[in-house]
């Protein structure tokens, strides 16, 4: 059978033994791929990178189509499940470093505008990291239906910048350690309560299931950093998702019913963290995941003020009167 990443050629078995072999899967030309890939940077990082194989109808169109993918990617590298440490190292392939978008299409419109929302910047073509990429993509162009351009015609980056606080980093050393194995949901609370356990030992306490105590976690985890994608570790996104589902429950006297989010069988890909909150009136799902990627992770602008999560919660959980 044919390898899933290389295009199906007809041969003398097929004409003998019809449907022997199958098409590679294909997808119309997009202005946005639906499909991304990890390259390796030399700096032995990595980044994720996204095609554009046609052009957009406008730019809004455009904006619309790359929030979409940027978004998915994003929640779906923040939501893998923890794994223990050794089987954690074998499969550490680097931090991940950027997001990429290469533009295969003359678009007949400046698209800077459409990208300034999510930090992607003009970079250049012509070094190792752009040749590397260019590589995976020109192989990924073979499950686009149509003509695709051999070479790119531009390049654009948004470097991850990552929280500035001095126990960030010992934080996420931490929970790799002690952190429940598994799938977001599948220990409800453990993941926070750990999470507050490691920053106690570490000299900053106050992390508990209040308001407060959600703002004591986002003085460590969260930057304000404008014009910039504000990365956070898997594991202490998940664990900000985690104590927020606490707090609903704790401090707010919720019926809370935690989401397990197991990856998919056939993607491998996982949900991102969900919540189903029960009152006496209705029953409600809260995307935990969607809302701290938009609030806490996707760029902020240089004047926009975001209230703290802890403010969040309170609005969210508080029940009406």
């Amino acid at each position: 059978m044919a390898d899933d990443d290389e295009s199906f050629i007809p041969g003398p078995l097929d004409e003998l033994i019809p449907g022997l072999r199958q098409k590679a899967e294909r997808f119309p030309a997009l202005p946005i791929h639906a499909r991304v890939v990890h390259a390796q940077t030399g700096a032995g990082e990595r980044s994720i990178v996204l095609a554009s194989f046609a052009p957009a109808a406008n730019l809004r169109a455009l904006h619309a189509a790359l929030k979409r993918v940027v978004e998915a990617t994003m929640l779906a590298t923040l939501s893998s499940p923890h794994e223990a440490p050794a089987a954690e190292s074998a499969s550490d392939e680097g931090r991940l470093a950027a997001l990429e978008l290469y533009v295969f299409a003359q678009h007949p419109f400046d698209i800077r505008p459409a990208l300034a929302p999510f930090a992607l910047f003009e970079a250049p073509l012509d070094d190792g990291d752009a040749h590397r990429a260019c590589a995976l993509l020109r192989r990924e162009a073979r499950h686009v239906d149509g003509s695709v351009p051999e070479d790119a015609v531009a390049r654009y980056r948004a470097a991850l910048a990552r929280p500035q606080h001095p126990l960030a980093e010992p934080l996420e050393r931490a929970l790799r350690e002690h952190a429940p194995s598994g799938a977001w949901g599948s220990h409800p609370g453990a993941l926070a309560r750990a999470c507050a356990d490691q920053l106690e030992r570490l000299g900053h306490g106050g992390v508990e299931p209040t308001p407060r105590g959600i703002e004591r976690l986002e003085e460590v985890l969260i930057q304000g950093t404008p014009g910039a994608i504000r990365w956070l570790e898997p594991l202490c996104f998940q664990a900000l998702c985690d104590l927020l589902a606490v707090t609903a429950a704790v401090h707010f006297g919720r019926e809370v019913e935690w989401g397990v989010c197991e990856p998919d069988e056939e993607t491998k890909l996982s949900p991102p963290p969900l919540i189903r909150v029960v009152t006496k009136r209705e029953s409600f799902h809260v995307p935990l995941g969607e809302h701290v990627l938009r609030w806490c992770v996707m760029p902020r602008a240089q004047a926009e003020e975001i209230p703290s999560l802890g403010a969040w919660a309170e609005h969210e959980f508080r029940e009406e009167s």
